[in-house]
């Protein structure tokens, strides 16, 4: 009789784990992002180009951004280093004609002597929602989360810089063993563009460029030359 009853509450606890386990899994997926990309997609090496990021306690730092294209999702990521961690922010089609509109914007605003020196510039252009990976070291997790990109400028040194800002982002591992490990933020902040930076990008971001690349990769021509990322 013991032995029916110790069988018994044993199925019941296996039963429970298991209900647990799939509501989680239910979870999960219903935060799965609109947008999304995986950082082992196949991509195809786009270039580089050049932006700033704040400094600590002031003025500006020069960093590399390294400019990729995943053909199967259609997302153009830009990759670079913020302190220790390595951001990729993934702009789809809508976020790419954002981009472009906001910088013409920009520079017809520049031309025109029309850019005020304020803070509340910096998303004065519009925002789209993207996508965004990060990572604090090569070998650590990975979170991500949907977030805006939004686009204006900001003065620095009475110099006016174009500006995408990264949105807060959160990532809510249901995993986590803890509360305190439950959450993972990376919080908000600006790359900074001189006018001939952003230029230099925004030809990476268009249309007829990432359609060349796109039949290109279609057509298997440049195989030897896809990146793909270690996981």
């Amino acid at each position: 009789m013991k032995i029916k009853i110790i069988s018994l509450l044993l199925l019941v606890f296996a039963l429970f784990g298991c209900n647990s386990f799939k509501k989680q899994i239910d979870i999960a997926k219903q935060r799965e992002p609109k947008f999304k990309v995986e950082l082992k997609s196949p991509k195809l090496s786009v270039g580089s180009v050049e932006a700033q990021l704040e400094k600590m306690f002031f003025g500006l730092k020069k960093v590399k951004v390294d400019v990729t294209y995943s053909p199967i999702e259609d997302a153009l990521c830009l990759e670079f280093k913020r302190n220790t961690v390595t951001n990729y922010q993934f702009y789809n089609r809508s976020n790419r004609a954002a981009f472009l509109k906001a910088l013409e914007k920009y520079l017809e605003d520049y031309d025109n002597r029309n850019l005020v020196n304020n803070k509340t510039t910096k998303k004065i252009y519009g925002s789209d929602e993207g996508y965004l990976i990060w990572k604090i070291t090569r070998v650590s997790s990975q979170y991500h989360d949907n977030v805006d990109f939004s686009f204006g400028y900001l003065f620095k040194e009475k110099s006016p810089f174009f500006t995408i800002t990264q949105g807060e982002a959160e990532f809510d591992d249901i995993f986590a063993s803890t509360e305190a490990e439950k959450f993972k933020t990376n919080g908000e902040f600006q790359l900074f563009f001189t006018r001939a930076q952003a230029m230099d990008l925004a030809a990476y971001f268009d249309p007829e460029f990432l359609q060349k690349m796109t039949t290109t990769f279609s057509s298997g021509e440049i195989d030897s030359k896809i990146n793909y990322e270690e996981y």
